[in-house]
């Protein structure tokens, strides 16, 4: 929604807004507005929306507004799957620098108003959001079971990434992701020697992925400022869309060099109390995997501070995050945060009691100020604050009680 009011306000329009964890929603907030752009997590009851109607005024979700904005530009790459669009949607985004790209990602301080010649944006899967999208070039990182509050089983997600694939004019997808195998008519991305585009001679020094780009009869080496295995999917697959836009690769794969990465998504906060303190966004299984596994190859012990997004993902993925968290030597978990949900009977005490059952050291605490001195005791290398809610207040609280005794 920020990214979004940027670029309104960038087309000289009033931009005003509104946020219930902040300063709330109130009817007044759209006296005088001539249009009404709401999230779908906002309930159709909403005081403001009840108050539009009431005045005349238009109203929008955001996903059709990002949909009628994205028409406005030359060439649109969306990028969709369960987990790295942010990340990849910004790396399209350095690799395309020269281009002066608009760039539309979920992340605070990782959009940019740009030109009109590139729009790229995440295309989010959630209440099939992405539909609203017709891109020139799409990308489908992955494809996984999430947002059990409105999908039922994979098979609806499944189906809902096919319509979205043929929304696209050109579709390019992770051929080494068996879940993308249904996907007609793609190209592909991965280390299969039968990927359309691949990653082949794959290093590392210090966790910094560096592999042999491979496409058509030419290869060029890709040097990445970024951890973990996962970055080289995200790194391929942002260059491969390059190409599919026209785009010189070896420029991209200079642009991209520089790419040290976006908030929260294994961002190193500082060092407290002998810790490497990181936060990172993971809030599936598959994301919290793939982060530990990047840690470990940099810190010889990792602690996990992990907050639960929503009951329904808690619920619906609790065998994963019981053993996704396993794979960490010292997990704590903070309560749920609820976003747009009321509780289900499930609690953080239920996660950390299934951790425990499996011997792992788990330990859960209700208030972040408890997991903020719980954290001072710890004996790991690296602690991770991770999770998709306000997590990151207790990292900079965990980082402050440091500095302030400095």
């Amino acid at each position: 929604m920020r990214a979004l009011a940027e670029l309104a306000k960038s087309r000289g329009h009033d931009v005003t807004g509104s946020d219930a964890a902040a300063e709330g929603h109130r009817p007044e907030n759209v006296d005088g507005a001539h249009l009404v752009v709401y999230t779908n997590a906002v309930p159709q009851d909403n005081c403001e929306l009840v108050r539009a109607r009431a005045l005349n005024i238009p109203i929008i979700e955001r996903a059709e507004y990002l949909g009628e904005i994205a028409k406005t530009y030359g060439t649109t790459i969306a990028v969709s799957g369960c987990h790295g669009k942010s990340t990849t949607t910004a790396m399209i985004g350095a690799a395309l620098v020269s281009y002066s790209p608009t760039v539309h990602v979920g992340v605070s301080g990782a959009s940019k108003v740009g030109g009109t010649k590139f729009f790229v944006t995440e295309a989010c899967e959630y209440r099939e959001s992405f539909l609203k999208l017709r891109p020139d070039i799409g990308v489908i990182l992955n494809v996984g079971f999430d947002h059990p509050d409105y999908y039922s089983d994979f098979g609806e997600v499944a189906k809902a990434y096919r319509a979205f694939a043929a929304n696209c004019k050109r579709v390019l997808v992770n051929g080494d992701d068996e879940r993308c195998a249904s996907f007609k008519n793609a190209v592909t991305f991965g280390f299969s020697p039968t990927c359309d585009y691949r990653a082949e001679n794959v290093s590392d020094e210090r966790g910094m992925r560096s592999f042999t780009y491979v496409h058509g009869g030419r290869s060029i080496r890709v040097h990445l400022s970024v951890v973990g295995t996962h970055n080289v999917y995200n790194a391929l697959a942002a260059l491969a869309a390059c190409d599919m836009a026209g785009i010189s690769v070896p420029e991209a794969v200079f642009a991209l060099s520089s790419f040290t990465g976006i908030p929260r998504r294994f961002e190193r906060r500082g060092i407290a109390y002998g810790k490497t303190v990181l936060c990172d966004y993971a809030h599936h299984p598959d994301e919290i995997k793939a982060t530990i596994a990047a840690a470990r190859e940099l810190f010889p012990s990792v602690a996990v501070v992990f907050q639960p997004h929503t009951y329904s993902r808690t619920t619906r993925l609790l065998d994963g995050f019981v053993d996704a968290l396993g794979h960490a030597d010292t997990v704590v978990i903070a309560p749920i945060f609820a976003a747009r949900e009321n509780p289900d009977g499930t609690s953080s005490h239920t996660l950390c009691r299934r951790l425990v059952e499996r011997k792992e050291k788990a330990y859960c605490f209700d208030t972040f100020a408890e997991i903020v001195e719980f954290c001072k005791t710890l004996d790991e290398k690296a602690v991770i604050f991770m999770g998709a809610g306000d997590i990151d207040v207790a990292c900079d609280r965990f980082v402050g009680s440091y500095k302030a005794q400095m």
